[in-house]
């Protein structure tokens, strides 16, 4: 009896292993909406590109599967880190060939990466990844032709010099927009690179047809040993969600964005996976105390307190969110617990009474980015801030002259919202709080800003944590700089045969480990 047992435990053990063997090959198809035209991440930043530059790229350090915890990628190890906190020591994985089979990955390619990021020409539009090393401000400038802050100490070590402490810098390097490339294939290719990139990531580019499909196949010269799954990755374009949503109960679609309103119809059928995940974000309504009516402080108390969070939440968004109340998304380090943040809660009455205080103050004015008609989330914000007896006039502005008011700090008002491009606090507050900042939040609380720069360099993590806790605190509650509204969740459905997708809370689908039964 005791064997007959045995048995039947080696038999459910054995059985349960290789039902967790991820199958190798066939193709997943997914979808983008539209087609960005580049696969360059240091040129556009977009969630889309971002995810096709972790299929064709690698970074020096990336996130360890759906944690926020940095693991090596293409370093053969975790750099050491001066006493300091301004010296980095690296040393790269040896034998990392290029999608060409022949190239090698060496120092002089992360140098000429980083410097291309930082060149005066302005092709990198994510400067900030870099711009905290030694010598960065005179190269942008054009004022030196090699960064100050690289030191090559030999193919495959080299030192990167920071001008001062700055403790979330290992994130910078796990940004898709610090993808490393190879400087002989890019100079090689020239202007056609964009459109024809070559990196030492898990697929490679086998096929761009604009605006109808982005086909990728396994890079069969990968690093990492028995990746990537999938023989190959098909990306169809498909504008309409609801056209998506088709496809995919179809079957023609793997994986699919979930519309709010068909959420509870598709959970309930348990014929898909559904996957639900936390992500790094804030919508917020961002008021410019720089602009002659929102500098008061009683009329951006009045509109904290005149929003119900939940019922915008619940109206725009459904089940993928959550109200928020601090900025910085809970989760992070230095970032106040789910739902114990600063912010006001929901008070018509006493906003009446801060608006019977304002007197006549007439109109006040906030901008949409893009849209010939308002959308669903402003409709209702500025219902609600009638409600309390403010005038709230929001007009529809061109996106591109949306953005270059918004780095000119031109913007009065506005619904928005932030996805982290790393998972620290600075990404936050510094960002749209700090000294020249251009998100048009028009903040200029001197002392706040002073202690933002000191939480910027303080390598002590509990202080720091304590520090972010503090600022923020009196940006929201004391000053009212922002009004933080919710966060949202990924919400995504694959068919049953799909395994081993992470929806990533940097908001980047990571597909290395995806494989279908």
């Amino acid at each position: 009896m005791k064997r007959v047992l045995l048995v039947a435990v080696l038999i459910f053990v054995v059985a349960t292993i290789f039902a967790q063997v991820p199958k190798k090959g066939g193709i997943l198809y997914d979808y983008f909406t539209t087609d960005r035209m580049t696969f360059d991440a240091q040129e556009d930043t977009t969630l889309q590109t971002y995810a096709l530059a972790r299929l064709l790229f690698s970074t020096l350090v990336r996130y360890k599967g759906e944690t926020l915890e940095l693991e090596p990628e293409l370093l053969a190890k975790m750099p050491e880190i001066s006493e300091d906190g301004r010296v980095y020591t690296f040393e790269l994985k040896k034998n990392i060939k290029f999608h060409d089979g022949k190239t090698e990955l060496t120092s002089d390619d992360v140098k000429f990466t980083i410097e291309r990021m930082l060149s005066p020409k302005d092709r990198g539009a994510s400067k900030w990844l870099f711009d905290v090393i030694l010598g960065a401000e005179e190269f942008i400038k054009g004022e030196s032709t090699s960064l100050e802050g690289f030191k090559k100490i030999d193919d495959y070590k080299f030192q990167i010099i920071l001008k001062e402490a700055y403790a979330p810098f290992l994130y910078h390097l796990a940004v898709p927009g610090a993808s490393i490339y190879s400087e002989k294939l890019v100079k090689a290719a020239g202007d056609n690179w964009k459109l024809n990139p070559v990196g030492t990531g898990p697929f490679k580019l086998k096929r761009h047809i604009p605006n109808t499909e982005i086909v990728l196949e396994r890079n069969p010269y990968y690093f990492e040993k028995d990746l990537p799954y999938l023989d190959g990755i098909v990306f169809r374009i498909v504008p309409d969600s609801t056209t998506a949503l088709m496809e995919f109960e179809a079957g023609t679609l793997d994986v699919v964005t979930i519309p709010v309103l068909e959420y509870d119809r598709l959970k309930k059928s348990g014929k898909y996976n559904i996957i639900e995940k936390e992500a790094l974000n804030t919508y917020y309504f961002l008021m410019n105390m720089s602009d002659p009516k929102w500098s008061n402080p009683i009329l951006r108390k009045a509109m904290a307190l005149a929003i119900n969070k939940q019922e915008l939440a619940e109206a725009v968004f459904g089940p993928r969110a959550t109200v928020a109340t601090s900025f910085v998304t809970p989760g992070i380090p230095g970032s106040y617990p789910l739902g114990e943040g600063p912010a006001y809660e929901y008070n018509p009455e006493e906003a009446k009474k801060l608006v019977a205080q304002l007197g006549n103050i007439g109109k006040v004015t906030a901008w949409q980015w893009g849209g010939d008609t308002l959308s669903q989330p402003n409709i209702i914000i500025q219902a609600m801030a009638k409600e309390v007896g403010i005038d709230l006039e929001i007009i529809p502005i061109e996106r591109a002259a949306f953005r270059q008011a918004r780095r000119e700090g031109k913007i009065p008002a506005g619904y928005g919202n932030w996805w982290a491009d790393i998972p620290d606090p600075d990404n936050y507050i510094g960002v749209f709080f700090g000294e020249g900042n251009q998100m048009s939040s028009g903040y200029n609380n001197k002392e706040v800003q002073e202690m933002i720069k000191k939480a910027r360099v303080e390598v002590d993590p509990e202080k720091r944590a304590q520090m972010y806790r503090e600022i923020e605190y009196k940006l929201i509650r004391e000053d009212v700089a922002i009004i933080p509204l919710f966060h949202l969740k990924y919400l995504l459905a694959t068919q049953k045969n799909v395994h081993g997708i992470i929806a990533h809370p940097t908001g980047i689908t990571v597909y290395l480990y995806a494989y279908k039964e």
